[in-house]
């Protein structure tokens, strides 16, 4: 075989190796991803008592709250510190629902919904045209207000004040009833499987176009208005979508718990909420749900010594300076994590 031969032939394969070593990266990663959630799905509820799988489902309703909110701030650099309101007013609202308007259960739940999705929609088109800091006072305001109100003595036959809401129901909701919910092995499956719908619709809607003009509003709004581009809806429309996992969160939450109380709508869960997102990492889905899961545990462990506002505060200073970018923003910046194509990058989700 001639030299020309050779070279032509050589130069005919290289491409071709590159080509197949690149493409064989998206496949690995869809395997990794689908044993993992096979895993995770199956593994809990064979090898795990029910107090862990309690907490493990805590974890991931409060990563789910941590979900929305970090999903906001890394793609519109806003600040949502009344994400309480929307946990813990979709509970009430079902439960509500369920005791005074005697709705079946699954028409309770599409009633508490809506409702909250409208407030949401009001809401946030009173406050988005707002600066990031003026935004995350009023997100505050209005989560304060929701919850005094609730405890007012007005509303008490209503809202229980102080004392929460017991919520029962008969009949199934998604196949499952009371019993099934309360359940953690089983409740175990349906959070599952909503994590990662959650992350998953979030992550899409990172890597689309709304994602893109989200992050280019978040670096320079000026520039974006004077190209032309409407930069209040789609800030809008991010703040209405996060509110929608934030509301079925809380539903999934009083399902669970079969009782919704004050506190759920409180200050503190929204605070939970943000560390929770701080500790896993903001940019993209794994960290806040993974932060919310490690806060869940942190804080059993931590109120079984009795100390728990103490080492809250210590760990969440340990995590900040030894994961400056979270815990799954540092892991993703190994190399074999790289390799596997799920390293992280800050402007996706």
């Amino acid at each position: 075989m001639s030299n020309r031969t050779t070279t032509a032939a050589s130069e005919r394969v290289a491409p071709l190796g590159a080509i197949g070593g690149s493409s064989l990266r998206v496949p690995l990663t869809l395997v990794a991803v689908a044993i993992v959630f096979v895993v995770g799905a199956v593994a809990p509820t064979r090898f795990a008592g029910d107090f862990v799988l309690r907490l493990a489902n805590e974890g991931l309703l409060l990563g789910m709250l941590a979900l929305s909110v970090a999903f906001l701030m890394n793609q519109a650099g806003l600040v949502a510190l009344g994400a309480a309101s929307i946990y813990g007013g979709s509970g009430l609202l079902f439960a509500i629902a369920m005791n005074d308007w005697n709705l079946t259960p699954v028409w309770a739940l599409c009633a508490a919904f809506l409702i909250i999705v409208v407030y949401a929609t009001v809401l946030g088109a009173l406050i988005v045209r707002t600066n990031p800091l003026a935004f995350m006072m009023l997100t505050l305001a209005a989560g304060e207000m929701i919850s005094h109100a609730v405890m007012l003595e007005a509303l008490r036959d209503y809202t229980g004040g102080a004392d929460g809401l017991v919520v029962s129901f008969k009949g199934t909701v998604f196949g499952m009833e009371a019993a099934d919910f309360a359940s953690p092995a089983r409740f175990w499956l349906v959070m599952w499987v909503a994590a990662w719908l959650s992350g998953l619709a979030l992550w899409a809607v990172g890597r689309s176009r709304l994602g893109a003009i989200l992050r280019a509003v978040r670096e320079n709004e000026e520039r974006m208005r004077f190209s032309g581009f409407d930069t209040y809806l789609p800030r809008l429309i991010a703040y209405v979508l996060v509110n929608i996992v934030a509301a079925v969160a809380g539903l999934l939450h009083v399902l669970n718990a079969g009782f919704v109380s004050p506190e759920s709508l409180g200050i503190s869960v929204s605070t939970n909420s943000l560390v929770a997102a701080l500790m896993g990492g903001i940019a993209g889905s794994v960290g806040p749900l993974l932060g919310g899961v490690i806060f869940s545990f942190a804080q059993d462990e931590f109120g079984a010594r009795g100390l728990t506002q103490l080492l809250t505060g210590i760990a969440i200073v340990v995590f900040i300076v030894v994961f400056p970018r979270g815990v799954v923003g540092g892991l993703s910046s190994m190399a074999w994590l790289r390799k596997l194509g799920f390293g992280g990058r800050r402007e996706t989700s």
